[in-house]
């Protein structure tokens, strides 16, 4: 994993255009690291933004899911999230509610974050095969492209140029931004979310999930199956959130590449149409744009062939 320079990341952050969570998420951030912090404490930062609170006890329903009664005080979703739990789902949540639009003309604010929503929700549901935490893939799906977000930020004039440019693949773009930027969107990425708390194994994920098997990563390791996971969550947001006509290769490689998380493709088309649902629902929650699409059964005949 290769991050940014130490110096010109600075000069990056010195710029004041870096995408950071709100003080309230770094603020609760800090309160984790204290070894001696309280339930209580963090429960009443939480309750400070009703927002924040609101999407949490969601969180915390969903997790408790066949219990009888709903969760609705906040220390109580606390206690049943995990406080390491709350803590990256609020900075991945801050980070989201802080960057809303910009100054890049090019770049598509609404549909950068209705991508990253799918990304994220299809990372959870993922999240048993991959052998990870829930709300860790969520955030880790949530984030993972959050490099770009930051590129439009500093460089919006130039960073536009290269949205309007046919796409050539990922090495290609990636050796473009580090000759114009001194840095790329996948290391900016990386650097980021280390710099935000993140565990390693989850960024390091993160930086190779647009190429998990040129990672050197031992195919079926627990960091091969993260990326891979990753890989296809980001593969499903472009089917929820397409740039252009689906390429007739898609559904394919997604189900070679569920396959080697053991997922069958009967399975797959009934998670990925769960998937599908849970997105919207997320969608209405946080303002953020989805559209219904038909069942995955059908998808092969929406393809560009």
């Amino acid at each position: 994993m290769q991050l940014v320079d130490p110096v010109l990341y600075i000069k990056l952050a010195a710029t004041g255009k870096l995408p950071t969570p709100q003080s309230l998420a770094l603020a609760i951030m800090k309160l984790l690291q204290n070894d001696n912090y309280k339930i209580d404490d963090l429960a009443r930062l939480v309750q400070s933004d009703p927002a924040l609170a609101g999407e949490l006890l969601k969180f915390s329903n969903a997790a408790s899911f066949g219990h009888s009664r709903p969760i609705i005080s906040i220390p109580k979703a606390v206690t049943t999230l995990g406080t390491r739990r709350v803590g990256v789902l609020v900075l991945a949540l801050s980070v989201l509610h802080s960057n809303r639009d910009g100054r890049c003309p090019q770049f598509d604010y609404e549909q950068y974050w209705s991508r990253s929503l799918a990304t994220a929700v299809s990372a959870q549901a993922l999240s048993p095969y991959a052998k990870i935490n829930d709300e860790d893939n969520f955030t880790s799906g949530l984030l993972c492209c959050v490099g770009e977000l930051a590129l439009a930020s500093i460089f919006p004039d130039r960073y536009g140029e290269f949205i309007s440019l046919p796409d050539e693949g990922v090495h290609k773009r990636l050796a473009l931004e580090r000759e114009a930027f001194n840095t790329d969107h996948r290391e900016l990425t990386a650097t980021m979310l280390l710099n935000w708390g993140l565990p390693e194994v989850l960024v390091t994920a993160i930086y190779h999930r647009e190429a998990p098997d040129e990672s050197g990563f031992v195919d079926g390791s627990r960091i091969h199956g993260i990326s891979l996971a990753l890989q296809i969550a980001f593969a499903l947001a472009d089917i929820c959130v397409p740039k252009e006509k689906i390429p007739a290769t898609t559904l394919p490689t997604l189900l070679v590449n569920a396959a080697r998380l053991g997922i069958d493709k009967e399975e797959f088309y009934l998670l990925a149409d769960e998937i599908i649902a849970s997105w919207m629902e997320w969608g209405e929650l946080l303002k953020i744009e989805t559209r219904k699409i038909p069942s995955f059964a059908d998808l092969p005949a929406a393809c560009q062939t």
